[in-house]
């Protein structure tokens, strides 16, 4: 296992040095994308997005565009290494499949970080937004990034049977920037309880609100059962489902396709 990780980390590196434009770029997108946005429902609205609903706005894309590269990675290495035709090499090693693609997301994410760190400075700098950092936001922040993981395996598992799903994984990361931006939590009653816990990242995100500040009450400890909940369900449906996509992928010798 520690060899799956120095490689990892090594081609992590790798990709850093070679492709430094690519991250640049990357970075510029977010910022613009965001900035876009920001102007434009100012604009629309006629009025300048300000306070706590301004804070969770900026908390929320940069938690998405966190999540989009941890549960889309997963999906287009798998697309890559087939169209490449090193994904049967990849499945050859003494390692689970589950076990390579859980590596290659925390080096993703720990790839990320310093980027998405650098735009969500950019970000507060642009709006004016107000981040009350607290440590226990920790917490509801690796459960966020443990769900994305959980999604994407499930994603993973998805593109080892089915090879090309760009725009099936753009329609979910869609779905994840409306549910991260307006938690379905926030539509109270029967309805919005239920699909919180059973929408990925809803009670995550809304955990890690109250954790910076951003909503007034504190959150309460059925929320942080409901989110280690939400965490533990994604995470061990994609790990279920990849390990079963992958027997499957090799039964029917579709490993190498493309």
């Amino acid at each position: 296992m520690i060899a799956l990780l120095v490689a990892e980390w090594r081609r992590m590196l790798i990709d850093l040095v070679r492709y430094p434009l690519e991250t640049v770029s990357m970075m510029v997108v977010m910022f613009a994308v965001f900035a876009g946005m920001f102007f434009g429902a100012s604009y629309l609205t006629q009025a300048p997005i300000s306070g706590p609903n301004l804070t969770g706005v900026v908390i929320g894309y940069a938690v998405w565009t966190l999540v989009m590269n941890a549960t889309g990675f997963m999906g287009y290495s798998i697309q890559n290494e087939a169209q490449n035709g090193t994904l049967e090499q990849v499945m050859l090693a003494p390692w689970r499949t589950v076990q390579i693609f859980l590596v290659r997301g925390v080096m993703d994410i720990l790839e990320m970080l310093i980027p998405v760190l650098a735009v969500l400075a950019g970000l507060v700098a642009l709006s004016g937004a107000h981040l009350l950092w607290r440590p226990i936001a920790l917490v509801p922040a690796l459960m966020t990034i443990v769900t994305a993981w959980g999604i994407g395996l499930l994603m993973a598992a998805l593109a080892l049977v089915f090879k090309r799903m760009s725009q099936l994984q753009l329609m979910i990361q869609f779905a994840l920037l409306f549910i991260i931006i307006a938690p379905i939590t926030n539509l109270g009653g029967a309805w919005g309880v239920g699909l919180g816990v059973l929408a990925p990242l809803s009670v995550q995100v809304s955990v890690l609100h109250t954790a910076l500040g951003v909503a007034a009450a504190p959150a309460s400890l059925t929320m942080w059962w409901e989110a280690a909940g939400d965490m533990v369900l994604w995470f061990g449906l994609g790990v279920w489902l990849l390990g079963g996509a992958d027997r499957l992928a090799r039964q029917r010798g579709i490993v190498g396709h493309y």
